[in-house]
């Protein structure tokens, strides 16, 4: 049973971060020879093409990290596992796809409902309602899942800002998950095990980002993740995050929680499609999220005089702080005035935020941007 397995997180982490480490570079040399490179373009910073098989390298040290835990294991005691695998290769694969010739955008969704319900069937889904409503959970869930895959696919805009904010996500959701399974002996058994498949995830998830990040973080980045990887991270920290089922008790902060740990692309995301509207670049909400150009946070943090690696290396700042808010958060201790207190607080910082970044001057001196996938749709 699976209360019999060791504690094997920091294997776990380690083993998936010297796969990505290890595979990577095979990446790297086979990309090139199949087409598989970004090319320079007026919207784009680079001026090489480089590889985008990141998220591929990312799959495979992530599955192959996983079953190694689970090799002693039947399928029905760790169907969650196996279903967060199966739809990660789904997706994957619909990246890899996008990245060589692009898909209609309502085939992306189709796609993304298709991994929605295998996540279903393998009981990753919302539970908000049930009997007539039961299908609203599916709707939720299928929102939830584009919206972080298309988040995160609009935040993979300069090197290492996607790898490493989902990095710290996952270390955070991993702390979180962990605590919970290990201070509440008291909880139902299933729930306790929740928490663990979660721990699990998360702990190899962010030990293949780490691998990634040598060789995106520093520059010149020898890979990205492609849309292969932005929707493979995207997918992931959404379908953790929905298994998660952060309280038993308070729908509230199961909520909250997982909003908090990835509110750097949520926000990103969000701001990016409001500014767009308001500055007139875009004619309406639909334009606004496929839009793409040089106007995320990053950018505008560079234009503020942060420079690159300054912006990266505030959304690491800015990602880490959400993760301890979240952590905070999940404590049972902490009486919910207090925690939405703490989430008031935070929504008036952003909007603080929001408002320096709209200083920055990023769509006077942009060429005309694609409008093809910054997003899903």
């Amino acid at each position: 049973m699976i209360e019999n397995l060791n504690q094997p997180h920091v294997g776990l982490f380690v083993f998936a971060w010297f796969l990505a480490d290890l595979i990577l570079p095979v990446l790297i040399w086979l990309a090139p020879r199949i087409g598989a490179v970004d090319r320079p373009h007026t919207y784009k910073t680079h001026q090489q093409p480089v590889a985008f098989l990141g998220g591929v390298g990312i799959f495979i040290a992530f599955s192959v990290a996983i079953f190694s835990i689970l090799r002693f294991t039947s399928f029905e005691q760790n169907r969650p596992l196996f279903g967060i695998v199966f739809g990660s290769a789904f997706v994957c694969l619909l990246g890899c796809i996008d990245d060589l010739k692009p898909i209609w955008a309502v085939a992306k969704l189709g796609v993304l409902f298709l991994a929605t319900w295998l996540l279903g069937r393998f009981e990753v889904s919302l539970t908000i309602f049930s009997g007539p409503l039961l299908w609203v959970n599916t709707l939720l869930t299928l929102l939830w899942i584009a919206g972080v895959t298309s988040a995160m696919n609009s935040l993979d805009n300069m090197d290492g800002a996607a790898g490493g904010v989902t990095a710290i996500a996952a270390l955070a959701t991993f702390l979180i998950a962990w605590e919970n399974h290990t201070a509440h002996p008291e909880a139902t058994n299933y729930w306790r095990h929740v928490q663990r498949w979660v721990s699990f995830a998360s702990i190899a998830l962010a030990g293949a980002m780490f691998g990634f990040l040598r060789y995106n973080f520093l520059p010149p980045a020898r890979t990205y993740l492609g849309n292969n990887g932005a929707f493979l991270v995207g997918f992931l920290l959404a379908a953790v995050t929905i298994l998660g089922a952060w309280s038993q008790a308070d729908p509230v902060r199961s909520i909250l929680i997982p909003c908090t740990i990835l509110v750097v692309p949520l926000f990103d995301i969000t701001l990016s499609t409001i500014l767009r509207v308001k500055s007139g670049a875009v004619k309406g909400i639909g334009e606004a999220i496929t839009y793409c150009g040089r106007d995320h946070i990053t950018h505008r943090l560079a234009a503020l005089g942060l420079g690159k690696r300054g912006a990266v290396l505030f959304l690491y700042l800015f990602g880490t702080a959400a993760g301890a808010i979240a952590y905070y958060m999940s404590r049972t201790t902490v009486p919910r005035q207090t925690y939405l207190t703490v989430t008031a607080a935070g929504i008036a910082a952003l909007v603080v935020l929001g408002i320096v970044l709209d200083k920055a001057k990023v769509y006077e001196t942009l060429p005309a941007p694609r409008a093809d996938g910054g997003a899903i749709a």
